[in-house]
């Protein structure tokens, strides 16, 4: 007979096991969080552990700003930095898999963010207006992305002019990239240094666009 306890087991060893093949393949290739894990992104375990709080204070969120996030899963983050560029900011969030903007949109409307939209999209291939958005953010997503240059430029050809690029990295997540590598980046394309916060574990760091 099988048991609760059975059931419980057998779905954590399932969890693992995926999750364990997920972080081993993304070493090798640059590989999205399934929309099947998108579970493991929320709650208040997912943000505490992910920083949530800190991260969007370092982002230096403003009223009526317009924002953009890149990979912004199932909105951890988007959903409540939605809130805080009220009134009269907007918000927006591209993912490449269409179960996760599926996930994001029900979740936003439970929550009642009513300024935000999320779409499919590529970050490297953008489909939107030129210095569209005062604020543009990743947050572990850049390692994700094969074409790492060309996702950084697209970011830079939808900011406005002064705005800002905000990259927030986590060790332990398997696409992490260095603070050094961020910068060369974002420097590589034009970009200008505002500040970097955090610690060993976490960090967020920032760039203008000129």
């Amino acid at each position: 007979m099988v048991t609760l306890w059975g059931i419980l087991a057998v779905t954590i060893v399932g969890f693992v096991a995926l999750s364990f093949a997920w972080r081993t393949a993304s070493r090798r290739w640059a590989m999205p969080c399934p929309a099947a894990l998108a579970w493991t992104l929320e709650g208040g375990l997912a943000d505490f552990i992910a920083g949530t709080e800190r991260t969007l204070e370092r982002m230096r969120l403003q009223p009526g700003q317009s924002i953009l996030e890149i990979g912004p899963g199932p909105g951890r983050l988007l959903i409540p930095a939605s809130f805080r560029i009220l009134p009269g900011g907007q918000a927006m969030g591209i993912d490449l898999q269409p179960k996760m903007i599926d996930r994001l949109t029900a979740r936003a409307k439970a929550a009642g963010a009513s300024n935000l939209t999320a779409q499919v999209g590529d970050a490297t291939r953008l489909e939107l207006t030129d210095g569209s958005f005062d604020l543009v953010y990743m947050c572990t997503v850049l390692g994700e992305v094969p074409d790492r240059a060309a996702a950084i430029a697209e970011c830079v050809r939808v900011l406005r002019p002064d705005g800002t690029l905000a990259i927030t990295e986590i060790i332990g997540d398997p696409h992490y990239q260095s603070r050094s590598k961020v910068r060369q980046l974002a420097e590589s394309a034009g970009l200008i240094w505002l500040s970097e916060e955090g610690n060993w574990r976490i960090y967020t760091a920032r760039y203008r666009k000129p």
